[in-house]
């Protein structure tokens, strides 16, 4: 357990000062700030203040935002495997399986901090224009009602979720949110790293773009229910039961899945020359 801690400290210790790690991060901010900044100029033109958690939600689930929005993700995991500097080293002295176990648990941790940059950055922006409380605020209650998209079309933002209005409280929805968003980047970016790690990094890249181009295409035609990305948007399968658990399910099973291909095909990968003695 402690040789897993420290290739993951190690990890975060070699990533973080990375510039495009944080080059990843300013283009979620960027992302997140576009669309944001439609919503927020709704929100005053109708000159009433908005809950500070309903931005995460109205943007995280605007379909284009969602596009986007992973690329920054991508950008901060895009070395995959991570097989350079003083891993070679935590290889070497910790084996192929504890050395993979570390990376895998990087990915899933800095996706964690990915999804909460991003909320968080919402928050401190809306906190300007708004009140803290579980109630959904009368923006957002018309901008769900705006069946014909005048609202939509004239600030470039949408939120056709009314069902998960009536289900749940801003703070709720923003968990569930959240959650949807951190297993689905978790997923793309262990995607990624098994690719990366069995073929090659540009192959890793390759696989996760389509993945989420394709949901993304499936989304659009509205075919929710065979689209990863559909399924990280909440809206999308709340309907007053809790049948939107079963998208969380699906990716913790798929994570759980490529944790184990990995750990399985990591003892065959034949490493380059030298890997597994450098110090």
């Amino acid at each position: 357990m402690g040789s897993l801690v420290v290739i993951i400290k190690g990890m975060f210790w070699q990533e973080q000062r990375n510039g495009r790690v944080i080059m990843g991060y300013f283009l979620g901010f960027a992302v997140m700030g576009y669309w944001m900044r439609g919503f927020l100029r709704y929100a005053a033109d109708t000159g009433e203040p908005v809950n500070i958690l309903e931005a995460f939600c109205v943007v995280e689930q605007h379909y284009v935002n969602m596009l986007f929005l992973v690329l920054g993700w991508l950008l901060v995991v895009a070395d995959a495997p991570f097989m350079k500097g003083n891993i070679y080293l935590l290889l070497y002295r910790c084996g192929r399986k504890r050395w993979n176990m570390g990376m895998f648990f990087y990915i899933l941790l800095q996706a964690f901090i990915y999804t909460a940059a991003m909320a968080v950055f919402t928050i401190i922006i809306s906190s300007f224009f708004g009140f803290v409380g579980n109630m959904w605020s009368s923006p957002v209650y018309s901008l769900a009602l705006d069946v014909t998209n005048n609202i939509g079309a004239r600030y470039n933002i949408t939120f056709p979720w009314l069902a998960m209005m009536k289900a749940m409280s801003v703070p709720q929805a923003f968990a569930v949110t959240f959650l949807f968003l951190y297993l689905y980047l978790a997923f793309m970016g262990a995607l990624l790293y098994v690719a990366a790690l069995l073929f090659s990094g540009i192959a890793g890249i390759v696989t996760v773009i389509g993945v989420h181009l394709t949901g993304y295409l499936r989304m659009m035609d509205g075919y929710t229910e065979t689209s990863l990305l559909a399924r990280a948007v909440p809206g999308n399968f709340i309907d007053g039961t809790l049948s939107y658990w079963q998208s969380v399910a699906l990716f913790l099973a798929l994570i759980v899945v490529l944790m184990v291909l990995s750990s399985v095909f990591v003892k065959k990968i034949e490493f380059q020359s030298g890997t597994e003695v450098e110090g």
